[in-house]
């Protein structure tokens, strides 16, 4: 089938509808913004973010059974992009919405780590989060001594560690290791704990078999396989969600082709089947089809925001939206 003759919103050089031109007045500019900031805030039920959610909350529940007992951690590793942060967030918000923070009380404590983020380094971190502002003074035993107090003062329930890849190994037998500050925390009774990170810190936890035999089963986020029958149903789900909300709320008057087989295979090459790359893509996409003023999100938008996010940050190589033509 020639190119001309591809159905409707599938040809990446011909858009269907609006036109090629995109529109960056200062007055457009203002419309697409409320319309992105709309995308962005979108819920989409998405089933491995559920199931994670119900990982979380048990941690929470037995952690609160268990208080000044030795306490569990779960691992939650995964590519950058999947979604494990934002849900972790979401998780907070929904303590807070139960159970809400005030001056006297955290039932959630959230810390990102800095890179290399040895054991004081640890303690000064739970301390500025707690809004302690001596968190920079004191030695490593002391800080560790007030960090615990914390937790205990305020009540918290569970602590999410971020970013658990910038923690620095112990390089000698002699030097302190930062996943042996996080044991220690646990045996201690102090606080059940979620660890999120990349893959890369995988290592860290296969390294210290001690602080592993401490955890729950992980409840890791992995990568969507083109092969697995379920990822692709997680996928098509996950657009098929997404273009009913975008015309639900009057973003698009019409339905897009994201759901459309070529299109769901592209969208997993770009993305290397990371649902939050997906995601973003998709919101490039869709600031484009407003600027030509599109009914819908075509594989033209798609094509160019590979181009401009994907491709150019180093997401992808290629883009099949230009290199593969449909299966029609």
């Amino acid at each position: 089938m020639m190119t001309s003759d591809l159905p409707e919103g599938l040809d990446p050089a011909r858009p269907a509808t609006g036109q090629r031109i995109e529109r960056v007045s200062g007055e457009i500019n203002a419309e697409v913004a409320a319309k992105v900031a709309t995308f962005h805030s979108l819920y989409l039920p998405y089933p491995p973010h559920t199931e994670l959610h119900g990982r979380i909350d048990y941690v929470l529940k037995l952690g609160q059974l268990t208080r000044g007992q030795p306490q569990k951690g779960l691992r939650v590793l995964a590519p950058s992009g999947s979604g494990k942060t934002a849900t972790a967030k979401a998780v907070i918000r929904r303590i807070e919405s139960l159970t809400p923070r005030t001056e006297t009380f955290i039932p959630a404590l959230y810390v990102p780590l800095e890179r290399d983020t040895t054991p004081k380094k640890l303690m000064i971190e739970i301390l500025q989060a707690f809004g302690d502002p001596f968190a920079l003074r004191g030695t490593e035993i002391t800080l560790k001594d007030r960090a615990y107090a914390c937790f205990e003062r305020f009540g918290t329930q569970v602590l999410f560690i971020d970013e658990v890849q910038h923690l620095r190994p112990g390089v000698k037998r002699t030097t302190s290791d930062a996943t042996d500050a996080l044991k220690r925390m646990l045996d201690s009774g102090v606080v059940p704990i979620v660890f999120l990170g990349t893959e890369e810190a995988e290592d860290l936890f296969t390294r210290n078999v001690q602080l592993s035999s401490r955890l729950h089963p992980p409840a890791d986020l992995r990568r969507l396989q083109r092969d697995d029958e379920r990822d692709r149903g997680l996928l098509m789900g996950f657009v098929k969600k997404l273009d009913a909300k975008l015309v639900e709320e009057g973003l698009t008057s019409r339905s897009s082709p994201l759901s459309h087989p070529w299109v769901r295979a592209c969208l997993h090459e770009v993305s290397d089947g990371v649902i939050g790359r997906i995601s973003r893509l998709l919101a490039v996409a869709f600031e484009i089809s407003l600027r030509r003023d599109a009914e819908m999100i075509e594989a033209h938008d798609l094509a160019e925001a590979t181009d401009r996010w994907a491709v150019a940050q180093g997401f992808a190589t290629t883009n099949p939206f230009r290199t593969n033509r449909p299966n029609i």
